[in-house]
């Protein structure tokens, strides 16, 4: 996903105004959260739909995490597309040469963080400005009030995820893997 930019008249005002403080950042912040702070062990097969306006796309997704590691594969017309593992410090990633450069890894953790980490964890780390309120099944990430970001679970295995401002909802279907 393509970052967006700050505008330049914004930054011109805040540097004649004095401030020290930049302005707040547009885009989601990119979660890099413990995986002991999940709080349980997951081993999932996931199917992803991605929605975007002139493009829909379809995933495959292993998913396993325990307290020291999450793990992540993504697989994509029967192919290994990426590898993601993240310990809570380090974030190594793999991609194959026709995978997108502007599909991240730390993107994926981050979405996979704010649908499934516990809200409380989650907020400890968003920068001022932002909130994560849940009620009921659906999580609400709010940058100065405006929403950005909607999780809805449906099911305790499907999940709808609607990034508002980037104009992508993402569909994730899980179903448990046993060890």
């Amino acid at each position: 996903m393509q970052r967006l930019i700050a505008s330049a008249a914004a930054t011109l005002a805040l540097a004649l105004a004095g401030c020290a403080t930049p302005a707040p950042p547009r885009e989601t912040p990119q979660l890099r959260l413990a995986p002991a702070l999940l709080g349980r062990a997951l081993n999932l097969q996931q199917h992803l739909t991605l929605q975007a306006p002139g493009r829909d796309q379809q995933l495959d997704v292993l998913l396993e995490a325990d307290p020291r590691h999450v793990q992540l594969g993504v697989l994509a017309m029967g192919q290994v597309a990426a590898r993601l593992d993240w310990d809570g410090t380090t974030l190594t990633e793999s991609k194959a040469s026709w995978w997108p450069a502007a599909v991240s890894g730390s993107r994926i953790l981050s979405d996979l963080q704010l649908t499934l980490w516990p809200v409380a964890a989650i907020q400890a780390q968003l920068p001022a400005g932002w909130q994560l309120a849940e009620d009921g099944n659906v999580r609400t990430l709010t940058q100065d009030g405006q929403v950005v970001t909607v999780i809805t679970r449906i099911t305790p295995l499907l999940v709808e995820l609607d990034q508002r401002r980037e104009h992508f909802k993402l569909k994730i279907e899980s179903r448990e893997i046993g060890n």
